[in-house]
């Protein structure tokens, strides 16, 4: 006969899992390991499981007790309407058989984990990362059913409340009225915990945090001397405001002389222009500086002009800035403002509308002054954003007409699935066309890509119009195509033939890949170049298109990626 040492029974009777929870939550657990957008680490593959296999057993427990209240009760009382009771052997064997269900389903899912490091590997493959072996995948089930076991913990604390809330209420209510009561105050609490205070503690402790490191002098970042340069001794904008990130933007990069040393070709002294949160009071204040900066600096008589939304710490990308820089010769003027040093991903949670609010006063001053300049003698003027910087760059233009009418060239890259005009031109996309390759109105304005083979095919394509705007989405970026609708709705990217770098046996399952494509996004730039979020010397490529510079050719843009490396090569690594 199975039996267990008492010990193992008396701490099963304690524990007293939910057998049908758990066997919903191993199944969930399970589905966690399929394949997702990005290779996944140890930790973040097991806190995807731990979740997963929290809903299901959630799920799980929800069905226990219908069956409970309605089912076994009713079988219940037809036992015992026909003068029989239940045999004593039944609670013990129940016991049982639930402990060997248990131990089950603990070999089942690592022999099932063996198995599933197979999908890991095939991901790794096509974003060019590492991959685990099967000895070291095991490691996601102690921390896969440590965050799953930790969630079961919390749930069954708000039961507890529940019921302690139910014995403690006024007793002169009716059961029913109390019961009611302590369950609406428990959805309260774990709305408020959700929705506010967990958000909240986040975002104070990253205000505690980063606003410390945005006042840091970064290392192997020099106060400029150029007069071209924000924070020089010339500049309106005094160094100590710009931030660290808007330091590493005005006081690296290269000069004349550098540019000059990796490209062999003349060049004139770049011009980059930057507000710090500290620099004014207000996002008009900043970005009205920031013109004055533009004039001070004579960007007018550049051959091009960048106004380049930050991301949420005030970061500007330098490869997109040593990109335009290169292909221009220095021939450029680059602007920026900050408007948070929370990270974009915290940010995010926070408050989307100040990056909205800064990138519409930075772009809207810039194209204002922008068309005081000869319309037959002014710059090319150019809209970069990537992330949260796209967000940061629409908001400055009511429609796609706006755009079209108020910068020659706009490329995005990464778009947040949030972004309004992204979600606007891919809904509205060319019939027949997909939603991770769109294309929009016969791409006369428009244009899609997901890597730089795409953006070969658009060179010499004379149907693109003057005015042009190019969003880069890899098919593999969690930022792209994370939404809350995962939970329940199937997005057509995954209806569709995957992505270049996409799994194929990737598929959509309710609630299962919105903790998947969750659990990517915080790894969305552990990947190389070209994949996840990382957008690397594509971005070069997307400025020579939308420049729409008949001289960047595809020879010359194959070379100015050579001379792009060997800049990169010049730089400090710790941005």
């Amino acid at each position: 006969m199975l039996t267990f040492p008492p010990p193992v029974e008396r701490a099963w009777d304690r524990l007293r899992p939910d057998p049908v929870g758990l066997v919903l939550g191993s199944v969930f657990f399970v589905l966690a390991l399929t394949p997702s957008l990005i290779p996944r680490d140890i930790l973040f593959q097991g806190v995807a499981c731990g979740l997963c296999a929290a809903t299901g057993y959630l799920v799980g427990v929800w069905l226990s007790w219908n069956w409970r209240t309605w089912v076994s009760k009713v079988v219940q009382i037809l036992w015992e309407a026909s003068g029989r009771s239940l045999p004593s052997w039944v609670p013990r064997w129940r016991r049982r058989v639930e402990i060997t269900l248990s131990v089950i389903v603990v070999l089942g899912l690592n022999a099932i984990l063996l198995q599933a490091v197979h999908w890991q590997q095939q991901v790794a493959s096509l974003t060019d990362y590492r991959a685990y072996t099967p000895a070291q995948y095991l490691l996601v089930f102690p921390v896969g059913f440590s965050v799953w076991m930790a969630l079961v913990m919390v749930g069954r604390g708000f039961l507890h409340l529940e019921a302690w809330l139910k014995r403690h209420l006024p007793q002169r209510l009716p059961l029913p009225v109390r019961s009611v009561s302590s369950w609406i105050i428990v959805l309260v609490l774990v709305f408020t915990l959700v929705n506010q205070a967990i958000p909240g503690i986040i975002i104070r402790g990253a205000e505690s945090a980063f606003s410390v490191r945005n006042s840091a002098d970064p290392p192997s970042t020099p106060r400029p001397t150029a007069a071209e340069r924000s924070g020089s001794p010339e500049s309106l904008v005094a160094w100590e405001s710009l931030g660290a990130y808007g330091k590493r933007f005005v006081g690296r990069g290269l000069n004349a002389q550098g540019l000059e040393k990796v490209t062999s070709r003349p060049a004139s002294e770049p011009i980059r222009v930057y507000a710090g949160l500290e620099s004014a009071g207000s996002d008009q204040a900043r970005a009205a500086l920031v013109v004055e900066e533009l004039k001070r600096t004579g960007a007018a008589s550049r051959s091009a002009i960048m106004i380049a939304p930050t991301t949420g710490t005030g970061w500007v990308d330098p490869v997109a800035a040593l990109s335009l820089e290169v292909l221009y010769d220095g021939d450029t003027a680059i602007a920026a403002a900050q408007y948070s040093y929370l990270p974009s991903g915290v940010q995010f949670i926070a408050d989307t509308d100040k990056a909205r609010a800064s990138g519409k006063a930075l772009v809207t001053a810039v194209v204002a002054w922008w068309k005081t300049l000869p319309e037959g003698d002014r710059p090319r003027l150019l809209l970069y954003g990537e992330s949260m910087g796209v967000l940061a760059g629409e908001a400055a233009f009511d429609s796609l007409a706006d755009v079209l009418d108020s910068v020659d060239g706009v490329l995005w890259a990464g778009p947040p699935n949030s972004s309004r005009l992204w979600q606007d031109l891919v809904t509205r996309r060319d019939p027949g066309t997909g939603e991770v390759d769109p294309t929009y109105s016969a791409g006369l304005t428009v244009r899609f890509a997901q890597d730089q083979e795409d953006m070969e095919t658009f060179a010499g394509d004379t149907t693109w119009g003057d005015h042009r705007i190019l969003y880069i989405q890899h098919a593999s970026d969690p930022v792209v195509w994370w939404s809350p609708r995962l939970i329940r709705q199937t997005p057509d990217w995954l209806r569709e033939q995957p992505g270049k770098d996409r799994s194929p046996t990737m598929r959509w399952m309710p609630y299962i890949t919105f903790f998947q494509v969750s659990a990517d996004l915080p790894r969305a730039m552990n990947v190389p170049a070209g994949h996840g979020h990382r957008y690397g010397a594509e971005i070069l490529d997307g400025l020579a298109l939308i420049s729409h510079d008949s001289s960047f050719t595809p020879e010359r843009v194959a070379q100015a990626r050579q001379e792009l490396e060997r800049a990169l090569a010049t730089q400090p690594s710790d941005d």
